[in-house]
């Protein structure tokens, strides 16, 4: 029964094993790095003219398991084999848990300062997956049917999402007062390749005593892929390539719009206290190329050599088969419509001295069914003019082994900077659920900076600026009295 989730198991297995990865909490504070901006669009840049370099201003990978760690799961041998750990204790996975992967490439980036406003745009290359699954199907995987005797297997909620598109943002913020800033970014989309299982419903029950399975379905996939599922003979169903456009027609195919915005706040509660938030990627995308619809419905119990151990892939081939034979198949090309994952963010910062800020952060994403969550509270720091700092603690992902840093070093032209939520995956791979990683340099002009008397240290100079003060008002007194 072992073999009829190998696939599933190599899925699981990907988010251990990734080597770098990304979540954007202790980015959301440093504000001196342009990139904090595509996490709260109200961030304004210290700098006149922000020109993200194409392609090297902003690298982020982003990969993260809510259910176990990889040393959990697997045992490593200094020959370089591995071995599944079938003892696995399943009951302490939660109802539902996620494994997430975002791949996001800043083609091109732009900020530009005037006066009070700050204008952003950037043109972003975003891959992004989901898959949700549940206690019994990670435990069906590892062990098989032998537990399940007599019952169902719940797989309720599981889904599967991968969406890659190209997003183009344009944004705006607004410094309204001394306290208060706001900003909005509006999004267009272009989907390049997408494949959703919608709320696909399956059951699996394993009969008591024979261990056949009875299969319960009502669902399927959509799907804008250059592949589809084809009738390669009657009964026979195969993926197969649908067309014969090359890499770069599909990556600038534009049938597949979409929007969404982000809006942002700093609010200045007073001067050690400043409470901040934003709403990210409330949008969709309506796939209308390249469209591949797949269905099944029926009940059928299956006798096969599943029921006997472990198989290979043709014989869960012939399972797939078996069950189109005895179900109810339908295949169209219909549009469809894949909604963004919403994001919130809401911070606050307590200015401890010029120096450091002790910041929190509460985090949320509203997947396929499932909330992910995480708090982060983080230390920051600016020693010179040319280095930032941050260091920080999560909990994310149902797990407090998260500790991160975020450094940004050069201010004009030439700024580069680093920032990950969990340093201690890139030490300790095996014991982490996640590995996090944010890089790039960017170019800044006209970073000179406005003359602020009150910070300058010259008693002399604030003296003679009180007495000028002093002297206007008096002269315009004399003439107010003339009048």
């Amino acid at each position: 029964m072992r073999g009829i989730s190998v696939a599933i198991i190599h899925i699981l297995l990907l988010a251990c094993f990734a080597s770098q990865a990304q979540q954007n909490n202790t980015l959301f504070f440093m504000h001196s790095l342009p990139e904090a901006n595509y996490i709260n669009p109200a961030i304004q840049g210290e700098c006149g003219l922000f020109i993200g370099l194409p392609v090297v201003s902003s690298f982020h990978q982003n990969i993260a398991n809510s259910g176990f760690t990889a040393g959990q799961f697997v045992t490593l041998y200094t020959d370089g084999s591995m071995s599944i750990n079938t003892d696995f204790d399943t009951d302490k996975l939660a109802k539902r848990n996620y494994f997430l992967t975002e791949d996001h490439l800043v083609l091109l980036a732009a900020g530009l300062r005037r006066n009070k406003l700050y204008f952003t745009f950037s043109i972003t290359e975003k891959d992004n997956s989901t898959f949700i699954y549940t206690p019994d199907l990670v435990a069906f995987s590892l062990r098989g049917s032998d537990e399940f005797e007599g019952t169902s297997i719940n797989l309720n909620g599981t889904q599967l999402v991968f969406n890659h598109y190209r997003e183009y943002a344009f944004g705006v913020s607004k410094k309204y007062s001394d306290n208060l800033t706001l900003g909005v970014k509006v999004k267009l989309l272009f989907g390049k390749f997408n494949f959703n299982t919608g709320n696909t419903s399956m059951g699996l029950y394993i009969e008591d005593g024979s261990q056949d399975i009875i299969f319960d379905i009502d669902g399927g996939y959509n799907s804008s892929l250059p592949v589809a599922l084809t009738e390669e003979s009657p009964g026979i169903y195969r993926f197969h390539e649908t067309g014969n456009a090359t890499v770069p027609q599909y990556l600038m195919n534009a049938r597949n719009p979409g929007f969404a915005f982000d809006a942002g706040f700093i609010y200045k509660y007073n001067d050690h206290v400043t409470l901040s938030g934003s709403l990210l990627d409330v949008g969709l995308i309506f796939y209308r190329s390249n469209l591949s619809n797949y269905s099944l419905t029926g009940n059928y119990s299956y006798t096969g050599p599943l029921g006997n151990g472990q198989i290979d892939r043709q014989e869960l081939l012939n399972v797939f088969d078996e069950l189109n034979a005895n179900m109810t198949p339908t295949f169209t090309s219909n549009p469809y419509t894949q909604f963004l994952d919403p994001r919130l963010y809401l911070g606050a910062a307590y200015k401890l001295n010029a120096r450091y800020d002790l910041n929190f952060l509460l985090y949320n994403r509203l997947l396929p069914g499932k909330l992910q969550t995480g708090t982060t509270v983080s230390l920051l720091t600016r020693p010179t003019k040319a280095l930032v700092a941050s260091i920080s603690w999560s909990y994310m992902n149902h797990s407090a082994a998260n500790l991160g840093l975020g450094i940004g070093y050069g201010k004009s032209p030439l700024q580069l900077y680093l920032v990950s939520d969990n340093i201690i995956g890139f030490v300790l791979p095996m014991s982490t659920k996640n590995v996090n990683l944010r890089l790039g340099i960017n170019l800044n002009l006209n970073c000179r900076e406005v003359f602020n008397i009150d910070q300058c240290g010259c008693e002399w100079l604030k003296s003679a600026e009180d007495r000028r003060l002093r002297h206007e008002k008096f002269r315009q007194g004399k003439k107010d009295k003339g009048n």
